[in-house]
């Protein structure tokens, strides 16, 4: 396959990818619009001896709290849909493709277009070169694949910029010209270009205890953002966002840590500074 016929076919599934975001927000702003107009009729008809409306009530605010945030998901999506992908070959030969973005996009209940960071075949993407590897399921079980693609995209404005094949020996002057033009711009995206190393200590289990040290503007207080995403995303049944606390100097500090957590799905997770710390631990 030439590179412009392989282009073509990228561009194609970015079209499409992108019409499906498009789609999906047009459904969510429509159910939220309904719902919001169900919520306020049945506060206008609320009485607190019907325990009927209340339990209809509480449901629908749920629901539309929770079409919210998929609709923001998707227009956070709209812009840049995903920023990698990966084939593989799994032991029964089946072979499969899975585009990996900030968050999940799905055609509908059963169709993903792209696979959240968080899902655990995303890890292939950060820890595998290609060729034979593995990764864990969900049940915990071992998986044994056969990575064979491994790319990076550059995806701006909902268009195709340009893209590479990591691991390939070439003289590409795409690759050359992406790497060298676009260094600043996919370091400062730490989903997409998360370091072997980073990604160890997002996707370590939450039942222990870990300290991480480095020095200043090494990532260490963005890998912790991630990691509380992971482990929310992954954990879901056992933690809540409540059971977090972000501890840092001042609210000031705090409000600019935590101004990432929307972006990647955290919602109510608790922050202090370290006077509010001591005044609980002591009083």
């Amino acid at each position: 396959m030439t590179n412009q016929s392989e282009r073509l076919l990228e561009e194609q599934f970015l079209n499409i990818c992108i019409s499906i975001i498009k789609k999906n927000i047009d459904v969510y702003k429509k159910e939220i619009e309904i719902m919001s107009a169900d919520i306020e009729d049945m506060y206008d008809r609320y009485r607190h001896d019907d325990p009927e409306i209340f339990t209809v009530l509480s449901n629908t605010i749920t629901m539309n709290e929770n079409m919210k945030t998929a609709l923001h998901k998707n227009w956070r999506a709209l812009k840049k849909p995903y920023f990698g992908r990966i084939d593989i070959r799994d032991q029964s030969q089946k072979e499969e493709t899975f585009y990996i973005g900030k968050g999940g996009v799905m055609k509908d209940t059963t169709t993903i277009m792209v696979v959240d960071w968080r899902a655990p075949i995303a890890n292939v993407y950060y820890e595998n070169g290609l060729g034979e590897c593995s990764y864990m399921a969900p049940d915990k079980t071992k998986i044994t694949i056969d990575l064979k693609k491994k790319r990076t995209f550059e995806i701006d404005g909902e268009k195709l910029i340009d893209y590479f094949d990591s691991e390939v020996v070439t003289n590409d002057d795409l690759l050359t010209k992406y790497l060298a033009k676009n260094k600043e711009a996919v370091l400062g995206e730490i989903i997409a270009t998360i370091q072997k190393e980073q990604n160890d200590i997002i996707r370590k289990s939450p039942y222990r205890n870990m300290i991480v040290q480095g020095a200043a503007g090494s990532g260490k207080t963005t890998v912790a953002m991630h990691r509380i995403s992971y482990i929310l995303y992954n954990y879901a049944e056992e933690f809540k966002p409540e059971d977090f606390y972000i501890i840092g100097s001042n609210r000031i500090l705090l409000n600019y840590i935590t101004g990432v957590l929307p972006d990647l799905d955290v919602y109510g997770v608790k922050q202090m500074t370290m006077e509010q710390l001591f005044i609980r631990l002591l009083y």
